[in-house]
């Protein structure tokens, strides 16, 4: 099934008549593409036409008409709501479907007093749709990890004592760029020492030192899917507690990746990973959830965590990403994204994850 015939069923299943998308990645799911604007109509026939302007007509005609859709463009002196309430008033539009997820109160409040006809919200259901990847949308985030992967080898074989966390998160940055990506997935999280018990920390001037741990969290982006993995390394040195913090966090990752499979509940995960971290004498020291789903946004749903009893569907791609932080000393993360497939999860994750003393 076709992505408008996909968002088409969810307007005939909700009694609507079409469907107005107009959110950057709703965009990017229902289109394919990732360098175009505008806004999207898709109806309850299987039909769909995206308005645009002068700046993405050609690209928008090329790319976009031979998957079907029809490509209408704006004038620049005409407000887009105007082209949308004359498609629908042609269309014979009368319940329309909206992005509640996406629009600000003050957006909504202008699309109701613009638009002719009944809004009903979405819920979601793009979101959910999104949340099973196919095999092509998984092929994309496997080209992003394997640049992010790269990146990071070629980032370890230049560190040194002295660089910055800025230095070296900038570095990063850049080597994933030469290599494909169109821009990190996030904030790049490149952490030394002390700071590596922060699980969001923020790069700083901080220099790198003898016996200091190296967190990188951080991913690539590909045809607008994201990578996300965490590997944690040691520079110089490494003491007995940090490779036994160390080999916990690894043995709560696995643990987590051997539940992980069709039909439990994305809890499951969590307290597999919890169970082997507070055996060893550090459940004080796990504080946020296990995982996330990963795809066209870097946190979608559902999560690996307490709180999430939605079961498992096959083409989740959910990370696995345990971790030990002890406030002022070190922290330790180790992260990988799992496919769900079936009884037994498609690790997307190469990278070597035995304790590396660089």
């Amino acid at each position: 099934m076709s992505r408008i015939s996909a968002i088409s069923e969810i307007v005939r299943s909700s009694q609507a008549d079409a469907a107005l998308l107009s959110g950057e990645v709703d965009l990017i799911y229902a289109t394919g593409e990732t360098a175009l604007e505008g806004q999207c109509v898709i109806f309850a026939d299987d039909t769909a036409v995206f308005i645009t302007d002068g700046r993405y007509t050609e690209a928008a005609n090329a790319q976009l008409i031979p998957k079907g859709f029809t490509v209408t463009e704006r004038s620049s002196v005409i407000p887009a709501m105007s082209v949308v309430q004359n498609l629908l008033s042609e269309r014979g539009v009368q319940k329309l479907l909206y992005e509640d997820d996406v629009l600000t109160v003050q957006q909504f409040a202008k699309m109701r007093e613009q638009l002719r006809c009944e809004l009903l919200p979405l819920s979601g259901r793009i979101a959910a749709l999104r949340a099973c990847k196919s095999a092509d949308e998984v092929a994309c985030i496997v080209k992003a990890q394997r640049i992010a992967e790269q990146a990071l080898e070629t980032l370890y074989g230049k560190l040194h004592e002295g660089m910055t966390e800025r230095e070296a998160a900038a570095l990063l940055n850049y080597e994933m760029a030469l290599l494909g990506s169109e821009k990190p997935s996030f904030d790049t999280i490149l952490l030394f020492g002390e700071n590596t018990s922060r699980p969001h920390g923020v790069p700083s001037d901080r220099r790198l030192r003898r016996g200091d741990f190296v967190l990188a969290d951080f991913g690539a982006v590909c045809c607008g899917y994201h990578s996300d993995m965490t590997r944690t390394a040691a520079f110089g040195t490494v003491t007995d507690e940090m490779r036994c913090v160390y080999e916990t966090v690894l043995a709560a990752q696995a643990a987590a990746e051997a539940v992980a499979a069709e039909g439990i509940p994305c809890c499951e995960m969590h307290k597999a990973a919890a169970a082997v971290i507070s055996a060893a004498g550090y459940g004080e020291y796990f504080t946020h959830a296990l995982g996330h789903s990963v795809g066209l946004e870097i946190h979608e749903s559902p999560v690996a965590a307490l709180r999430c009893e939605e079961p498992l569907r096959n083409g989740v791609v959910m990370t696995d990403e345990p971790g030990i932080y002890i406030a002022g000393r070190f922290g330790v993360r180790i992260e990988d994204m799992l496919l769900i497939d079936g009884d037994t999860p498609q690790n997307l994750t190469k990278a070597p994850k035995k304790l590396r003393v660089l």
